[in-house]
């Protein structure tokens, strides 16, 4: 996810020179939390949370996001804001991959 504490971990780990692939929408890791294996983003205030979080992946330095389990409009509006290419798990066919 794009919390701020994980969008922090990752702009570190860029600054310490890795390459940071960034994850929204369903992440596996927190299936228990979540309850379950559910679309993510089904409404408009969740929809702008994955944006949100995309955005703070993005400016944390990641060099690709991947959308899972995100409706396709969402995953599209994602696409069209990020600079930074998209690759969708079950988000639709109008990620970057």
């Amino acid at each position: 996810g794009g919390s701020i504490a994980r969008a922090n971990t990752a702009r570190k780990v860029v600054e310490g020179g890795v390459a940071v692939m960034g994850h929204v929408g369903l992440t596996p890791q927190a299936i228990s939390v979540i309850g379950g294996f559910r679309a993510q983003g089904r409404t408009a205030a969740r929809a702008r949370e994955l944006l949100d979080e995309a955005l703070r992946l993005q400016d944390a330095g990641v060099f690709c996001i991947v959308l899972e389990c995100v409706p396709s409009n969402v995953a599209e509006a994602i696409t069209d804001t990020l600079e930074v290419p998209t690759i969708g798990i079950g988000a639709g066919g109008s990620t970057s991959g």
